[in-house]
């Protein structure tokens, strides 16, 4: 991730913000305006205390200042709740048009990325991260701005009451430059460290949460407990250690600020001047103080914001996406399917398919078996484009996988995995996947073709019923059922079932083999297999072993052979050991 510097990230959250470039404007000119009532309003209190009330020239115009007096304060009021909300509504837009262009460049980073990266981590940037840029809006740009414009008015002003005091007001501006310095470079590296460590234990809880059952079946709760108390004293002492810099920084702007006030009216008091000066210009020594102050008091929530855009802008910089760059868009593929001595590894290191090649012609069902870590899934992994082999070629109906327009080519593929991933919503959502043109009544005539519509409609609700985050609250071969069927309904070209059969009970296994012989009919089809009893249909067997293929053929004949596909069929055909009864 690229080391960007605070002016960068400001610019760039600059550039950004002016997407709204109208509410910009009307807020920078609230800020002026504001600027120039609130400034007026000393001196017009000067006025009223030198010549209506001491010299007491003349009471109608002692009432009339009275009255605009009264007036500039509720417009200033009327003004700052028009600051404040405007600068709310440009940052709280800036951030959801962040958070979406974030979420968006996500969806489409590669797998590899997601395998190296904790979830935790990404949600953090998504959540977190990206609410405390909102800050640089609410207490940034156009606050500062604001404090900046208010000096620069206050001091015009102070000119005009009194030249000496003036220039010796002054001299408080670069001593605050400076503190303001030297806390800033603290403060950053602490909320670095506080932001680094929160997405730590976003990351250890969210993984930890997921695995809760399998920590709680070997008892691990205390050592679990006290890693998550290891990095809990971790992140307090991050977080303390922002808050002990900052607790220094406004004590001191407030010490020097109060020293010195009290200098300037002691200094005051050896030079000739008049009351109504006298209350004006203490008027704005505090409000040349205020900003200053603020503008210290707003550098912490302005730091915090700075340091999450960083972190929010370094992943939104990162070129992590699969490449794009086919151009073949098809309505009907073939389903010839080739590997041309296909190399492949996740870390380029130990590679796991070792220059494997073999040909599916249109139609045919192929079933791929081996032992785990044989490459089987991989091979699924690499045809539907989730990771790009390393050398060698895929071919789709002979032209090369890379050639075809991504998200095309995954639309003629079906995919049913082991590991059901359901999201939290009805049935029909589930099953539809956010694609319109999947009616209720597509749904249910599917469904009763391949049988699963009587259960379906056995749940609370039928294809409303609601189910749990992953989905929890059905069954595991119900959930594979589903998965089946969500695949089936887009109608693919090519149908991949990875371990669909390997973790679901005897009567959800037979709806699959029944459903799966309708849909395979004229389709490409892989099915990955771990009960072999369940493939011996296939038309060709595919045997896998240490990323190699070692055996091709149909069922008997590989049995006829009797090499590894025989080892593997016998070895699960062995009768269990029975317990002895006592």
């Amino acid at each position: 991730m690229k080391k960007q510097s605070t002016w960068e990230i400001i610019k760039r959250l600059f550039v950004i913000g002016m997407k709204f470039r109208s509410w910009f404007i009307m807020t920078l000119l609230i800020s002026i305006l504001l600027s120039v009532i609130s400034t007026y309003r000393p001196y017009l209190t000067m006025l009223i205390v030198d010549q209506d009330i001491i010299q007491f020239r003349d009471k109608a115009a002692m009432m009339k200042h009275i009255y605009i007096l009264v007036a500039l304060v509720f417009g200033e009021t009327f003004l700052n709740f028009f600051l404040v909300y405007f600068s709310n509504y440009i940052s709280q837009n800036v951030i959801r048009d962040i958070r979406e262009r974030l979420y968006h460049k996500l969806i489409y980073f590669r797998t590899s990325f997601f395998d190296k990266t904790a979830i935790g981590q990404l949600v953090t940037r998504a959540v977190g991260d990206v609410e405390t840029i909102a800050t640089v809006y609410t207490d940034g740009f156009l606050m500062v701005f604001g404090d900046i414009l208010r000096i620069i008015f206050v001091l015009v002003m102070m000119f005009q009451v009194d030249v000496h005091l003036s220039y010796i007001s002054l001299a408080i501006l670069p001593l605050m430059v400076i503190i303001t310095r030297f806390f800033q470079k603290r403060l950053k590296k602490a909320f670095g460290d506080e932001r680094t460590w929160t997405s730590n234990q976003n990351s250890f809880v969210q993984e930890r949460l997921s695995g809760m059952a399998l920590i709680q079946v070997f008892n691990r709760q205390k050592a679990e407990y006290e890693k998550f108390d290891g990095i809990n004293i971790t992140l307090k002492s991050a977080l303390l250690r922002t808050v002990f810099i900052f607790s220094l920084f406004f004590p001191v702007v407030e010490l020097i600020s109060s020293l010195f006030l009290g200098f300037i009216l002691f200094y005051g008091g050896f030079i000739t001047i008049k009351a109504g000066a006298v209350i004006a210009f203490i008027q704005y020594i505090s409000m040349l103080i205020r900003p200053l102050r603020q503008i210290a008091d707003r550098f912490n929530n302005i730091q915090r914001g700075i340091v999450g855009a960083e972190r929010v802008l370094g992943v939104m910089d990162e070129d992590f996406a699969l490449p794009n760059k086919g151009v073949i868009s098809k309505t009907h593929y073939e389903g010839k399917v080739e590997f041309k001595n296909v190399h492949f590894s996740y870390d380029d290191k130990q590679e796991v398919l070792k220059g494997i090649s073999f040909v599916v012609n249109p139609g045919e069902t192929v079933a791929i078996v081996g032992a785990t870590g044989a490459g089987k899934s991989t091979i699924i992994s690499l045809l539907t484009r989730l990771y790009d082999i390393n050398s060698g070629k895929i071919l789709l109906d002979d032209v090369d996988l890379k050639d075809y327009e991504l998200y095309n080519l995954r639309s003629h593929i079906g995919v049913v995995l082991q590991d059901v991933f359901l999201f939290h919503g009805t049935i029909f959502e589930n099953l539809s996947f956010g694609d319109d043109s999947v009616t209720l009544e597509k749904i249910k005539r599917v469904a009763k073709d391949i049988e699963v519509d009587d259960f379906i409609e056995s749940l609370p609700g039928g294809y409303s019923y609601v189910v749990r985050e992953r989905g929890s609250s059905i069954s595991l071969g119900q959930r594979q059922l589903l998965s089946f069927l969500r695949a089936y309904l887009s109608d693919p070209k090519i149908l991949i079932l990875d371990e669909a059969t390997s973790s679901i009970d005897y009567e959800s296994e037979k709806l699959i083999q029944r459903a799966t012989e309708k849909i395979t009919r004229g389709r490409t089809a892989f099915i990955i297999a771990h009960r072999l009893s369940t493939i011996e249909k296939a038309d060709r067997i595919i045997v896998m072993e240490h990323g190699k293929i070692v055996e091709q053929g149909k069922h008997e004949e590989l049995l006829a052979k009797n090499g590894y596909y025989t080892t593997l069929y016998q070895g699960q055909l062995k009768p269990q050991p029975q317990e002895s009864e006592s």
